[in-house]
């Protein structure tokens, strides 16, 4: 932190609408220090191209689409009275996603996970908003039950196999309080199509990678019509074997089966390439059917709002 530069702060973006904030985001990328107020750094070029594919002002880019996503979504009755304070990025990475939500939730209120220690320890150094932590599959979060208001997964889901997309979605669910939104994407059907049209030529390492698992597509095909779930164990590097990460490609009926029993429900579900690489899903934690659904429902009957 410079010698009289501020830690940018929730206060600091009062009033700020969505496409300035944005812009804010991305001018960032040259001008760390903006009205006095310091702003959370970057990983390499390397680094950030690694986990998502793109660097800087682009990583952005996509990433204030997702934020603009989730805001359409926060505008739901049941989130605005949600009992939750906090927000959590699950799969943190570098930070790209969770930078965003300062607009929206006080620093002490916001939280990042990884499995990934290094990428833990960045964010941790970054000058990001809240706290960071690393996880291991397997274990529970060390939250409390109904804790965050709002989580989000940017290409988390996308990548874990069958076994840990469920333990997960139901992780996430507990932790997220009643009325709260998880909000995330997942990798549609349309995606067996795109791996079968990879070829080895390609002049991108990533299509040339994928299109040596072209062998699999009669199988994930048969597995995804079956069961609403295909699993590609191609692997990301370190921290991240082919036994807990690779492609994994999902129905939407999938997802709505997977949630309804730990109390989620979809609420939204957009499948458009001209938005999104991936699907893009809103699950809400349901409320409580019991005296506390029954007087918020009273009250919106009261106030007009049912």
């Amino acid at each position: 932190m410079t010698d009289t530069a501020r830690r940018l702060a929730h206060e600091d973006l009062k009033g700020v609408d969505t496409d300035a904030w944005i812009a804010r985001l991305k001018r960032s990328v040259a001008e760390r220090v903006q009205d006095g107020a310091l702003y959370p750094e970057f990983p390499s070029a390397e680094i950030q191209r690694q986990f998502v594919g793109s660097a800087y002002e682009d990583a952005l880019d996509e990433a204030g689409r997702f934020y603009r996503f989730a805001q359409e979504s926060m505008v739901d009755r049941a989130y605005k009275r949600s009992a939750g304070q906090g927000y959590l990025d699950f799969g943190c990475g570098w930070g790209r996603i969770g930078r965003f939500f300062l607009r929206d939730f006080q620093a002490e209120h916001m939280a990042g996970v990884d499995i990934d220690p290094d990428m833990v320890a960045f964010c941790a150094g970054a000058n990001l908003p809240g706290q960071f932590g690393t996880i291991v599959n397997g274990q529970p979060l060390p939250f409390a039950d109904g804790q965050f208001r709002l989580v989000t997964a940017y290409s988390v889901f996308t990548h874990l196999p069958p076994h840990l997309f469920r333990a997960w979605l139901a992780e996430l669910l507990r932790v997220l309080s009643p009325g709260g939104l998880l909000v995330f994407t997942v990798e549609p059907p349309r995606f067996l199509d795109f791996l079968e049209s990879t070829d080895s030529n390609s002049d991108n390492a990533w299509h040339v990678a994928l299109s040596a698992y072209k062998d699999q597509l009669p199988r994930m095909r048969d597995e995804l019509a079956r069961d609403g779930v295909a699993y590609l164990p191609s692997g990301g590097g370190a921290h991240r074997g082919a036994e807990i990460y690779g492609d994994t490609t999902v129905t939407a009926k999938f997802v709505a089966k997977e949630a309804a029993p730990h109390g989620g429900e979809v609420v939204r579900y957009v499948d458009d390439p001209a938005q999104f690489w991936q699907a893009a899903v809103v699950i809400r934690k349901r409320e409580p059917r019991g005296r506390q659904g029954l007087l918020a429902r009273l009250l919106d009957r009261l106030t007009g709002k049912a």
